[in-house]
């Protein structure tokens, strides 16, 4: 009886090792699976970072090769240009079979020269005359203004106001600059005492008004507060401005020919 109770007992320990065994088994099953599937979410996310990076990589580099094409095409366009400029250089653009305003089909339209003019007025821009052009200008059509802070103002083009559209507004310190520009057209009904009259309303709290018509001809406008300057007054302003201010290389020749223009063209 003794001997069968320890064989009994023996194996019934066999079992429960067995059943351990199982047990652990399963389990580490489950370990090694979970810890297999994690490593297949950090391959999986690995591989989207890498394709997300790859992806940043080709962005930058196709936008960096657009660049260089941009710039290219840019020194390309400047180089025939100034090509062009070179080619008719000392010549009266009428003496020529093209000019640049006739290329650009603006020969005669007020936007394209009220342009040019706020360029030279603005003394941030690259042209070399800082506010010389902007002085001269003044003093032209106000001999007796000496105006302040000319560096520090900022010139519109086209300025919406309440009634109607400047062509060019220069804000000083204290002070207006309006310029209507007029090389064919008539102005509108109104059109300067309107302009006139909403300026005024600065000029009530001690800030300076000066209001300038430019014409072919220098005709007066219907507002008696605008002063009156002519293309060739303008000419001769900038004649007088490249002559005590030697323009930007890149400027130079647009500034001559602008001054050819008026000459050749706009001139009455």
């Amino acid at each position: 009886m003794g001997r069968q109770h320890v064989q009994f007992q023996v194996k019934s320990s066999n079992d429960v090792i067995q059943s351990v065994t199982a047990r652990t088994a399963g389990t580490c099953g489950r370990v090694f699976s979970g810890i297999t599937m994690a490593q297949s979410g950090v391959a999986r996310h690995n591989s989207r970072a890498a394709g997300i990076d790859q992806l940043a990589a080709d962005w930058a580099s196709g936008r960096q090769k657009r660049d260089v094409a941009v710039e290219k095409d840019r020194a390309n366009f400047c180089e025939r240009a100034q090509s062009l400029f070179d080619d008719v250089s000392g010549m009266l653009w009428r003496n020529t079979s093209w000019n640049v305003f006739d290329v650009l089909g603006r020969p005669r339209l007020e936007d394209a020269h009220t342009r040019v003019i706020a360029w030279l007025m603005n003394p941030t821009n690259p042209h070399g005359f800082q506010d010389a052009f902007l002085r001269a200008f003044f003093k032209k059509a106000f001999p007796t203004a000496e105006p302040a802070g000319t560096l520090e103002c900022r010139v519109a083009v086209k300025k919406r106001i309440d009634s109607g559209e400047v062509d060019i507004e220069v804000k000083g310190p204290r002070w207006w600059l309006v310029m209507e520009n007029r090389i064919d057209c008539e102005e509108d009904q109104g059109q300067t005492e309107k302009y006139a009259a909403y300026y005024k309303r600065f000029a009530r709290l001690g800030e300076g008004f000066f209001p300038v018509f430019l014409s072919r001809g220098g005709r007066r406008p219907e507002s008696p507060d605008f002063a009156t300057m002519s293309y060739h007054d303008l000419g001769d302003v900038l004649e007088s401005v490249r002559e005590s201010v030697r323009p930007a290389p890149e400027a130079e020749q647009l500034v001559q020919h602008f001054v050819q223009h008026i000459i050749c063209d706009l001139e009455s």
